[in-house]
């Protein structure tokens, strides 16, 4: 499997939700970022949320470290980990991913299920 797809677009308004919450409760300085990132690609694996992120469409992948880690339940209550990694100027991905290992991750979880990992 390919690490990634190209998938250029804007943010979709859930995503941006997400973002929101996300930065605001574990890093509030980049939430002025939200507006200006694009989304320049999606999961090799083509079915998961997870996106790669930069300010331009024409950006380059960058490989971020893991900033911080979440978990959160899908309609199905099912367990779904959020990742989001980045640089020390930018978040680069945000991963989705299943805690048991097997459930298929094809949403993001609803926001008002997110609990820091610690």
């Amino acid at each position: 499997m390919q690490y990634s797809i190209p998938d250029k677009r804007a943010l979709t308004p859930a995503e941006i939700q997400l973002l929101n919450y996300l930065f605001a409760t574990s890093k509030p300085e980049w939430i002025a970022l939200i507006s200006k990132l694009k989304v320049i690609a999606r999961c090799g694996c083509g079915k998961c949320p997870t996106i790669l992120l930069g300010e331009t469409y024409d950006s380059e992948i960058q490989k971020g470290k893991l900033l911080f880690d979440y978990v959160g339940e899908g309609t199905n209550g099912e367990k779904i980990g959020v990742s989001l990694l980045g640089t020390d100027l930018m978040p680069t991905e945000l991963e989705f991913y299943s805690l048991d290992g097997e459930s298929d991750i094809v949403e993001m979880p609803k926001t008002d299920t997110l609990r820091p990992i610690i």
